[in-house]
């Protein structure tokens, strides 16, 4: 039987100097997604937030460029990769968290009532047809009475 490593969930959220060129921002990008993928780790998603305000200058920067990333690894690959943002110079901060099972219930309960939401607006619009075609039934009916 072949040994295994578990994987687990993870997100990575880095904060990438903006006065980088659109082109090596999505390098940097590529470059870290295939790191993960190259080391046993699973992409799951990639987010691009884009460019936001810092709270506080890092590196004399105000702006950075954000970039989420969700993926399965095991566990030793997050020194690695943590190791790689240390050597560019390009990367101003990083967290890498494990993803709670709670967070993932959380954001399923959302999702589903965010689906909710949506199948319920779309009802009142099928119940208006719905009236204008039952009105005319219930004159009919009344006027045979």
């Amino acid at each position: 039987m072949p040994w295994r490593l578990k994987l687990q969930l993870y997100e990575t959220t880095v904060i990438i100097d903006s006065a980088l060129r659109a082109e090596d921002l999505k390098n940097l990008g590529e470059r870290i997604t295939s790191f993960i993928s190259h080391n046993g780790g699973e992409v799951v998603r990639v987010e691009e937030w884009g460019k936001r305000r810092l709270a506080y200058e890092v590196k004399k920067k105000q702006y950075g460029y954000y970039l989420h990333i969700r993926f399965q690894a095991p566990p030793a690959l997050i020194a690695l990769l943590e190791k790689e943002y240390r050597l560019n110079e390009s990367i101003l901060r990083y967290l890498t968290v494990k993803v709670d099972a709670r967070a993932l219930k959380r954001e399923e309960r959302e999702r589903q009532r965010k689906a909710t939401a949506a199948a319920a607006s779309e009802e009142p619009a099928a119940d208006t047809e719905g009236n204008s075609i039952v009105a005319p039934v219930l004159e009919e009916a009344r006027e045979e009475v």
